[in-house]
């Protein structure tokens, strides 16, 4: 028997369409010639930093007089030295509800500055940073202590003189901040002044005779209580000079 040999057919071989795949996919691909990408936006400007110090004037105009307060409004009528300091939170020399330390208590009844002094020179270094002072004047007029240099630790301010004559009396300010809530320097602040009794004689009149108080009351407002009116005695005006 003749062997059977095999001959191929002639078929073609169909075969993956590789190179027209590769093909098409550069044919998608970034040809190089689109837009470019857009740059990324410059980043906010940090906020200005607060300046670690500050220097204000205070201005203290007095308006007690007989037309703003005529019940019994007395001769001679005058506000003692002003008297205070530059400090921080951690101490305070007077606050309303408080008793008053025996600084308050002589610069209520005589206008005396000197205990006060001590006493806040007694924080000197640590909670207060300076003591500040000022002239006593007449009333009504006015008054400027000039150059009351603050810190970034020591932004707070007391400040007080005595309403004259009187048993107790005086107007001030106790720990006021002169930064704001973001930490900024204010530039201007108007604070309006009214009476407080110290709580250290029972004095009724402005020229009651000596009558000690024992034991001492509270710090409180007189406004709107005889012998004042429901006027303010002054103000105080904080302005910044080396904003």
């Amino acid at each position: 028997m003749t062997p059977m040999v095999l001959k191929p057919l002639n078929v073609p071989i169909r075969r993956p369409a590789l190179a027209t795949v590769v093909a098409a996919t550069l044919a998608c691909g970034d040809s190089g010639t689109g837009p470019a990408p857009s740059p990324d936006p410059e980043p906010e400007p940090p906020p200005p930093t607060a300046s670690a110090t500050a220097t204000y004037r205070v201005a203290f105009e007095a308006t007690w007089s007989a037309s703003t307060h005529p019940t019994n409004f007395p001769g001679g009528a005058h506000f003692s030295p002003l008297i205070g300091a530059v400090h921080n939170a951690g101490v305070t020399f007077w606050a309303r509800d408080g008793t008053a330390t025996p600084g308050i208590e002589s610069m209520a009844e005589t206008g005396g500055t000197s205990t006060l002094t001590a006493e806040i020179q007694a924080e000197i270094p640590g909670d207060a940073l300076a003591v500040v002072n000022g002239s006593g004047i007449r009333s009504p007029w006015g008054t400027t202590i000039q150059a009351v240099a603050l810190r970034e630790h020591f932004p707070l301010v007391t400040l007080v003189t005595m309403i004259a004559p009187s048993p107790d009396w005086f107007v001030g300010v106790s720990g006021l901040s002169l930064r704001d809530g973001e930490g900024n320097w204010i530039e201007e602040l108007e604070v309006v002044l009214y009476p407080y009794d110290a709580g250290t004689d029972s004095g009724p009149n402005y020229t009651s005779a000596n009558d000690d108080t024992q034991p001492k009351e509270p710090i409180r407002n007189l406004r709107g209580e005889s012998p004042f009116s429901d006027e303010p005695i002054g103000t105080f005006t904080f302005t910044r000079t080396d904003g």
